[in-house]
């Protein structure tokens, strides 16, 4: 089984000598994520075998290997990946795919993608969705590369300024609609969420940024081009707020919306921006709009 490479540092050279355990809860390091690595991981100073309770000095080169709490396999896939450093990748995921497997899906998900494009490129790196994306919505997803990264966003309580390009069915009312309206289950169901005043804060931002007419034989069949800017991260907030408006998302059959013209709900994870946790770097990330949701946008 393979070995997931949790820290590899030098030391600070005007470190004084310190514990292992000291130098460890600098490095952003989780306390569960510090019991594993004591009781099960493979540790080196200086390329020899070490231990828990060797002690690390300034200029030593350190090295934390665990052992993957779950292994997936790996299969080719062509990722879109908009960047990438040491820390985390981002991709622009298609839509249809899963994120990660689950007990009926276990091959083909982003999980297993990822897997195998660290495998060919000789990285050593496991698979820690920061966020996560519906399987038919396409768009930007970072992956942290390692559990320290991944606890690093939650630890610094990282924002992310998240836009969303969607399509939605009719004209809507205004060019820029504020929604505000709490989200939770729907009653009676795992999957659907909906708008009930016992349900989570939410809050979607919508502006208009174009329409479209489609002719058909009973008529023209109208299309918005909205963004959506959230301000929280509800299970499926931006369809539940747009189908409880009124105006489902094209192809969202779950909550309202229609299959006459796309196979899956229009929308799309087009821009993030953040400061990085490890780096404090401000990046600004898209990707452009697919091609099965141009297709309805032909203004």
């Amino acid at each position: 089984m393979k070995t997931a490479t949790i820290i590899d540092l030098i030391v600070d050279s005007d470190v004084h000598t310190r514990s292992m355990n000291h130098i460890i809860k600098q490095q952003h390091i989780s306390q569960r994520m510090r019991r594993r690595l004591r009781n099960d991981g493979i540790i080196t100073v200086n390329g020899n075998a070490a231990t828990w309770n060797t002690l690390v000095h300034g200029g030593d080169h350190l090295v934390m290997k665990l052992t993957p709490e779950q292994e997936f396999s790996v299969s080719p896939m062509n990722l879109d990946i908009i960047y990438e450093d040491e820390y985390i990748l981002v991709i622009n995921k298609e839509a249809g795919v899963l994120m990660h497997p689950t007990s009926t899906v276990r091959d083909h998900t982003l999980a297993n993608g990822v897997l195998h494009y660290y495998q060919e490129t000789n990285q050593h790196y496991d698979f820690h969705p920061v966020h996560r994306l519906d399987k038919d919505t396409s768009g930007i997803v970072i992956i942290a590369k390692t559990s320290v990264v991944q606890h690093a966003f939650d630890k610094k309580r990282t924002h992310f300024h998240k836009n969303y390009d969607a399509i939605v069915e009719g004209q809507l009312p205004a060019n820029s609609i504020s929604i505000q309206w709490p989200i939770g289950r729907k009653p009676g169901s795992i999957i659907e969420r909906c708008c009930t005043s016992e349900g989570k804060p939410a809050h979607t931002d919508i502006t208009v940024l174009g329409s479209n007419a489609i002719s058909q034989n009973m008529g023209d069949h109208y299309f918005t081009h909205v963004q959506c800017l959230l301000h929280t991260g509800r299970t499926h907030q931006i369809r539940v707020h747009l189908s409880q408006l009124g105006y489902p998302l094209a192809g969202d059959d779950l909550y309202g919306g229609h299959l006459n013209y796309i196979g899956r709900q229009a929308l799309h994870a087009s821009r993030v921006s953040f400061y990085h946790p490890m780096t404090d770097e401000w990046l600004e990330l898209q990707a452009p709009i697919p091609s099965d949701m141009k297709a309805l946008l032909t203004y």
